[in-house]
């Protein structure tokens, strides 16, 4: 029988055997057209890294040994603008490397888990209908909280804490079914998915969201 522990995430996870200083704001999202989430984004309950630990409320995940095989994603897709906001819970400092973000067309139900790489930079990354990219190290401290989204065109922004947004990468295709992407890497050991919040002005953003930094 799995055993379970309290995470500094407020866990319990199950244990398993595998091989190989913010508050958070309760804020319904607003997104273009006035649509919203039909669930709450989750993590992908079965399709993750054989490191992946996650917590039985499935927001919140740590990576169990090494620096890698943690890759996970979201429960559904994103819709365009909507914010995926993201609590570093616990930091490793002996890796180099941090978070990498993105976006997947890939349904995560239809992902064997044993067919996951190690690394989604570069391994998932050089496969169709995946796009990820690195955090800064400077920005992958305990505490912080990462937002990050995807835009009409293809764009994907990002923002720590309540900093301006900044454009991360581009050549996202939108077309499809968009599911986040989060792979728990290097220096980031554990994350926490927070409710989303809107971005500024977000009924009217058409373009770079206000302050936005390319």
């Amino acid at each position: 029988m799995a055993r379970s522990f309290a995470d500094s995430t407020g866990g319990p996870f199950p244990v398993t055997s595998h091989r190989c200083h913010h508050k958070q704001k309760h804020c319904p999202p607003v997104l273009p057209g006035g649509s919203l989430p039909a669930t709450p984004l989750l993590f992908h309950p079965h399709t993750k890294g054989s490191q992946i630990l996650m917590d039985l409320s499935h927001k919140a995940v740590k990576r169990q040994a090494s620096f890698c095989n943690a890759i996970t994603f979201s429960n559904r897709p994103v819709l365009i603008y909507e914010q995926v906001r993201l609590k570093i819970t616990k930091k490793q400092c002996c890796w180099s490397g941090a978070l990498r973000l993105g976006f997947t067309s890939k349904d995560p139900s239809r992902i064997h888990p044993d067919s996951l790489p190690k690394y989604a930079c570069p391994d998932l990354v050089s496969q169709s209908g995946f796009w990820a990219k690195a955090l800064p190290e400077e920005f992958a401290n305990e505490g912080n909280i990462i937002a990050f989204w995807v835009d009409k065109k293809g764009r994907v922004f990002y923002r720590i804490n309540d900093s301006a947004a900044m454009l991360f990468f581009n050549g996202v295709r939108t077309a499809d079914p968009l599911w986040a992407l989060v792979d728990v890497y290097g220096l980031t050991r554990g994350v926490q998915l927070l409710g989303e919040c809107p971005l500024p002005l977000a009924p009217q953003m058409q373009g770079t969201p206000p302050g936005a930094v390319v």
